[in-house]
């Protein structure tokens, strides 16, 4: 789930190793969440930061034909943030209704931008599958996932096709 490609900014609640109560560190995604879960840090909620990035990601692609490189990290970014949202919500029950309504909204709006890029991406994959299978220059424009379905895809496509 959580691959250590994404850095997140947490609050420290309690000193752990070299950091003191009330630093503000970056961790790797796993990390922030084990610390969160066991409550040596607070998680600063940079969901709005990432909503930001997913819009001006699709943005690109849609003016823009051929798939461009993502900011490094994106969807993991995306993903523990859905994690920590859905997370927060139902571990803090007892916070107000607005509190919880923000958080509600941000995830809700996070998990839609995200599936949207996600199939902007997978067409444009598709397309250069037919067109271009296994072609380096596109592997380099892709995340870790996308790699793998445009090379599966890419076998696929050629054994179909007889092109091995």
């Amino acid at each position: 789930m959580f691959t250590g490609r994404a850095l997140i900014a947490v609050k420290i609640l309690r000193p752990f190793g070299d950091w003191k109560a009330g630093d503000i560190v970056l961790v790797e995604d796993w990390k922030a969440k084990v610390l969160w879960e066991t409550g040596v840090v607070e998680v600063v909620d940079e969901a709005d930061k990432v909503i930001g990035e997913v819009d001006k990601v699709i943005a690109e692609e849609r003016s823009n034909e051929p798939l461009m490189p993502l900011p490094e990290g994106l969807y993991e970014r995306a993903e523990f943030y859905m994690y920590y949202l859905e997370n927060y919500v139902r571990l803090n029950a007892s916070e107000s209704i607005e509190t919880i309504n923000v958080k509600l909204t941000k995830l809700a709006n996070l998990k839609k931008k995200t599936e949207h890029l996600k199939i902007i991406r997978f067409n444009k994959i598709l397309k250069a599958v037919m067109l271009r299978p296994n072609s380096l220059e596109l592997l380099s424009r892709l995340s870790p996932e996308e790699r793998r379905v445009y090379l599966q895809l890419s076998k696929i496509r050629n054994e179909w096709l007889g092109e091995v």
